[in-house]
């Protein structure tokens, strides 16, 4: 029996409250109500409470949920525990924005391999990764088995780079550029908050079609 294959609501609303946990956790709070996370995500609280309810996840009367329990449970459901191999397209001034994103370390997300078609690009370093030529995307992907593919290229570059991207078996691509792109019903295209995104698509990748 596969395993179980939930909402579009469900993993989108349990990325957000996993995003506001991990962030609590660093100001020092160990326990958590289901009031606080829906004041924080804007969910109504009854949609929050059924969401924990349903997952088996118990608090304890006039104390909460401990914020680390709840941390290690979502993490589980998204499929968190499966390490996600990420490539960033475009070092230009965006993509250096993106490898000083702390959020992303924050979160455990780490960029390990970065590519560029410039010339005068390729072979820097950035933020402590060293800049690829985009010619061998297809071979490093297929080693490291990359799934995900920040896109942070030039408007004009956008398409002909996810059509490559596609081609190299990228399943979900989180398109910072401000032009949409077209791709098969097989791969996945985000766009908005990065870290929620992220989580989101770390679900489908380990529970749904978007798998090797």
């Amino acid at each position: 029996m596969g395993a179980k294959i939930y909402s579009e609501g469900i993993i989108t609303r349990l990325s957000q409250y996993l995003k506001y946990l991990v962030n609590l956790k660093d100001t020092g709070k160990r326990t958590v109500t289901s009031l606080d996370i829906s004041n924080y995500t804007k969910v109504n609280s009854a949609e929050v409470r059924r969401d924990l309810i349903y997952f088996g996840l118990k608090g304890k009367r006039g104390v909460g949920f401990d914020i680390e329990e709840l941390i290690a449970a979502f993490n589980k459901i998204l499929g968190y525990s499966e390490r996600a191999n990420i490539a960033l397209v475009g070092a230009g001034n965006l993509g250096k924005a993106i490898l000083n994103y702390r959020m992303l370390n924050k979160f455990g997300f780490r960029i390990e391999n970065v590519f560029d078609n410039d010339q005068q690009v390729i072979g820097s370093s950035i933020s402590g990764r060293k800049v690829k030529d985009i010619s061998v995307f297809h071979n490093i992907a297929k080693e490291k088995n990359i799934n995900i593919a920040i896109l942070a290229v030039p408007e004009d570059s956008a398409q002909i780079v996810t059509d490559l991207l596609v081609i190299c078996g990228i399943k979900v691509i989180i398109n910072y550029t401000s032009v949409p792109i077209k791709v098969p019903k097989t791969v996945n295209v985000q766009t908005n908050d990065p870290i929620e995104k992220l989580l989101h698509t770390l679900y489908y990748l380990s529970n749904t079609a978007y798998k090797r």
